[in-house]
């Protein structure tokens, strides 16, 4: 009996023994899910201090959250309730999700903020063009041979077709020289990029019936661009160039500047002046001499070369630009699924074979969205006309992403889709400075559009100078206005 009181004595020991053993696991794995969710916490902070878009109000506010949500999952989950424990693990798994969201969030729009603003690279895709007659068939045939190629861009695109074949180059001002060499069998190729072949085709289809590729060189190079002068605390202009190019797998360093637009910044008293610029005004191009050239052909020259000039035509200076490939527009129609655009006749698009835009609402994905905006042949005032639409277009996104909450959440999707076609030089700080700057104030800001004008004319240019084309020459007293509104909205007037 003695001996059975004593084992019963021993199991109870040991039960208990037991007991305190898994109380004290329990108590450690609680400790460990408060310590990892004060690390979720801590990660989802740091994240939000690192894109310093948040005014410290926020920011503090949002700590205090934080803290208070911490201090709440721990007195759920430390207190000695087994109900209370797991309502607290609840909580915390709840909290740690929405935690865990919220910061991939918040590092995705950063990252791809910093890809927009940090690109060092660039590609452009080049065609080597002969006659068709002839008998080169590839560009290994052109060995030895007397190539044309295009001074501006001539260093780089010489080393990587020198990988493949040793040729004999022939260096132009204008293409439209380089192409008459090749006519009269001056020269045996030409090389141009591929915007200056969609320009021929478009402008010189006469020409591009002679001839035939038989090469293509992609050339990789370093984006030698100016630096921007923003500061955030006082009137600013950013140049928007809209690059027309066909090949929309990247953005190009060079590109015709299809839509050209001057945003006039005051973040003092929230006003935004955009200055649109048809892409035909007739006007000399910045570092050149002698013969005017459209200004959409600068943009062959680089995004500094349609920056000077537009600097030129108005007498300002630019601070910062953006320079979008008409690919980021496709993309981000695509993205909100669609837009409604009023059209104000009926035409069949140029762009788009096949379709016809209705008078009245049309539903446009982004293909048609592009062709709408591209489109000018369709109405009596041309590149006026197409001003109008690619406002309408930029209206219709706006209102569908502001009026419908699902595309608001989806905003990291959509930054990804343009990501890849749309370049800058304004710093990372400037932005995440306008951010914070607006984040403070939330005020709303005041949107004037105006346009500069010109009289249709046929003139030569110095990318073509031996062939009539369409230009518009400026009418200077809508410049002089534009720049008096300029001044007015710079100086807060």
């Amino acid at each position: 009996m003695v001996d059975g009181f004593i084992r019963g004595k021993m199991m109870k020991k040991s039960d208990n023994k037991v007991e305190k053993k898994k109380r004290t696991i329990y108590s450690y794995v609680k400790i460990f899910i408060s310590f990892l969710f004060l690390v979720v916490s801590c990660i989802l902070v740091l994240s939000l201090v690192k894109t310093k878009m948040l005014p410290n109000k926020y920011l503090l506010g949002i700590i205090g959250v934080v803290v208070v949500l911490n201090m709440i999952c721990d007195f759920f989950i430390l207190f000695k309730n087994k109900i209370l424990n797991v309502i607290g693990f609840i909580l915390v798994m709840l909290l740690g999700i929405a935690f865990g969201m919220g910061t991939s969030y918040v590092n995705k729009t950063i990252n791809i903020l910093e890809d927009m603003v940090s690109v060092v690279e660039e590609k452009t895709t080049y065609y080597v063009l002969t006659i068709k007659s002839d008998e080169y068939n590839t560009l290994s045939d052109l060995k030895g041979h007397k190539t044309g190629i295009m001074k501006q861009n001539s260093d780089d695109l010489k080393k990587e077709i020198g990988k493949q074949v040793s040729l004999e180059y022939e260096d132009y001002d204008s293409v439209g020289s380089m192409m008459y060499d090749l006519e009269l069998n001056e020269i045996d190729s030409m090389i141009v990029s591929s915007t200056i072949y969609d320009l021929l085709l478009e402008e010189n289809s006469s020409f591009m019936e002679l001839v035939k590729k038989v090469g293509e060189v992609v050339v990789t190079g370093k984006v030698d661009s100016t630096e921007s002068t923003i500061d955030v605390g006082k009137s600013f202009i950013v140049y928007i160039s809209g690059l027309d190019t066909r090949d929309t797998r990247y953005i190009s360093p060079i590109g015709l500047s299809d839509v050209n637009i001057l945003a006039v910044i005051n973040p003092m008293n929230h006003n935004i002046l955009l200055v649109s610029i048809p892409r035909d005004y007739y006007v000399l191009v910045h570092g050149t001499t002698g013969m005017k050239d459209k200004l959409t052909h600068a943009g062959l020259y680089g995004i500094d070369a349609s920056m000077k000039t537009v600097e030129d035509i108005f007498d300002i200076n630019i601070n910062a630009y953006v320079k979008v490939n008409f690919k980021a527009l496709t993309s981000v129609v695509d993205a909100i699924d669609g837009i409604d655009v009023y059209s104000d006749k009926t035409f069949k698009s140029f762009h788009k074979r096949g379709w016809t835009v209705k008078q009245g609402i049309n539903h446009m994905d982004g293909e048609k969205a592009l062709a709408y905006s591209r489109e000018r042949y369709a109405y009596s005032t041309g590149d006026r006309h197409r001003g109008q639409n690619q406002a309408d277009v930029m209206a219709a996104i706006i209102q569908k992403i502001s009026s419908d909450k699902k595309y608001l959440l989806k905003y990291d999707d959509i930054l990804k889709s343009i990501e890849p076609y749309v370049a800058t030089n304004i710093k990372m700080d400037d932005i995440q400075g306008i951010a914070r700057n607006q984040l403070e104030t939330m005020s709303s800001w005041t949107v004037t559009n105006i346009s500069v004008n010109g009289s249709d004319g046929q003139n030569y240019t110095a990318s073509f100078p031996k062939q009539l084309t369409y230009v518009m020459n400026p009418i200077q007293k809508t410049i002089d206005d534009a720049k008096d509104k300029i001044n007015q909205t710079m100086k807060g007037e």
